[in-house]
């Protein structure tokens, strides 16, 4: 169970047969094939309808088992009175995995439950592994695999594998994320479970070279004692990140008609994640950004921040943000503090932590933020950097002035040097801005640079306390 070579199928088949496919709009069949040749799938597409020659320009079958050639995952996208069919066809067919699109068994009512756990023994009497039901797809992008409504553009191939127990809100985070150079590699949405589920992918996950980290969406844990198991292991090596859903009596009972999944008590949970040693986000929507921060940033040993910003309200609102958090945002010393009088910080300009560069004056010089910076990391004071401020609103324009521009090439190069310091030092340098990539010109340039740009303080503060918790824990371990 769970072996790597059962749930290879899953995501990098050789070959894939989608039962249901359909050139039908807004139906689930044409969605599975629209993804797979979004990306130019290297494997065998085999469509299965019915009643039809060809689906998308590609030959169709009227049933798999008049394949000629092996399959080795079949997608079904069909009516429930029809999926046992199916999974016999498939089982005849000697195919390896079955992802089952189709909805209205567990999620339901106990009948339902009764019948895909009956589904579930005859795929098993084939020795076919499932995935499902109510699944909405699954992807990898390192493999041109798309078997998913995601579009192909919304996506970006990162060392970042997600396994879920839900999927159309991850398939919105993923398209907002996109613009910002967030995203996942690697997809599995797991449904129902009435087969696989989100442990045996941790555990296919923690063994692929190509995943970095491991972000969750769980509902529930049908087995803790092994997921306890395979999640020590894989934490060992690899950050795992999980948000976990249904921790209300209210959200208990819309996942039970979600997934069908029974939540189980809060406190539990919790327990099971710390002996884990998983990171748990406080928010489904920081999943993607903590995942890429905790292989992104270097290790955070303490808690100490310095706060470099262009104005001194956003230093307070950050020095609130970060030790509501559980950090610190210490007084600089007085000899750091005459450090970065020398540098030329005037005497109406904070040094003491926060440092309110925009009141220096010298926000027009590109190597005065970076000499700051560097006095301030090598220090020993702290045990990260965060600059806050950056980033005048509006895009560029054929009207855009010459003077705007020159500010804008200053600001960039500022960031650009004071981020290289994350690499020269050994600790994090966070750069925040209250714009978006859609909304100022410097961080959309920024962000394409691959440059991270946080907008939003709390989630800040929150990146930066789960990576130093993170660290913690692994220090802990050895």
């Amino acid at each position: 169970m769970g072996a790597k070579s059962d749930l290879n199928a899953f995501l990098i088949p050789e070959s894939v047969a989608v039962v249901g496919a359909t050139d039908r709009p807004a139906t689930w069949g044409s969605f599975i094939m629209r993804g797979l040749l979004s990306l130019g799938y290297p494997g065998k597409i085999y469509p299965v309808n019915r009643q039809a020659d060809q689906v998308s320009g590609v030959p169709a079958y009227k049933d798999i088992r008049e394949i000629k050639g092996p399959v080795e995952l079949a997608v079904l996208a069909i009516p429930e009175e029809f999926v046992e069919e199916a999974i016999t066809a498939c089982g005849q067919k000697e195919v390896k995995g079955i992802t089952i699109i189709t909805a209205g068994f567990g999620e339901i009512s106990e009948v339902g439950r009764e019948r895909q756990e009956r589904l579930a023994g005859l795929a098993r009497s084939y020795g076919i592994r499932l995935l499902g039901p109510n699944v909405s797809g699954t992807f990898n992008l390192h493999a041109g695999f798309n078997a998913s409504p995601a579009p192909a553009d919304s996506l970006l191939a990162t060392h970042i594998a997600a396994a879920c127990q839900g999927g159309y809100a991850f398939y919105d985070i993923l398209s907002s994320g996109w613009a910002r150079g967030l995203g996942v590699g690697k997809f599995i949405h797991t449904g129902n479970e009435c087969d696989l589920t989100v442990t045996d992918f941790l555990e296919y996950f923690g063994h692929d070279p190509e995943v970095k980290a491991i972000v969750m969406y769980i509902e529930a844990i049908r087995d803790g004692r092994r997921f306890v198991e395979v999640a020590r292991a894989v934490t060992r090596t690899k950050p795992v990140v999980v948000y976990k859903g249904g921790r209300t009596p209210g959200s208990a009972r819309a996942a039970s008609s979600h997934t069908g999944a029974l939540s189980g008590n809060k406190e539990v949970y919790e327990g099971l994640f710390r002996q884990a040693g998983i990171i748990t986000s406080p928010a489904m929507e920081l999943l993607l950004p903590l995942g890429h921060a905790l292989i992104e940033r270097p290790p955070m040993r303490g808690k100490r921040v310095a706060i470099v910003t262009m104005g001194g309200s956003w230093g307070v609102a950050l020095t609130d943000a970060l030790e509501e958090a559980g950090l610190a945002v210490p007084e600089f010393s007085p000899r750091l503090q005459k450090a970065l009088r020398s540098v030329g910080m005037p005497p109406r300009a904070s040094t003491r932590n926060p440092v309110d560069f925009g009141a220096s004056g010298l926000f027009l010089s590109v190597d005065t933020p970076l000499t700051l910076g560097h006095e301030i990391l090598c220090s020993a004071e702290v045990d990260a950097l965060i600059v806050h401020g950056i980033g005048r609103p509006g895009m560029h324009t054929e009207d855009t002035p010459d003077e705007l521009r020159f500010f804008l090439d200053i600001e960039k190069r500022q960031i650009q040097g004071l981020n290289a310091l994350e690499k020269e030092t050994g600790l994090p340098v966070l750069i925040g801005s209250h714009y978006n990539p859609w909304e100022s010109q410097v961080v959309c340039d920024l962000n394409k640079q691959g440059i991270r740009i946080y907008n939003r303080l709390h989630e800040t503060a929150q990146l930066l306390s789960l990576i130093r918790n993170y660290w913690r824990k692994m220090q802990a371990r050895g």
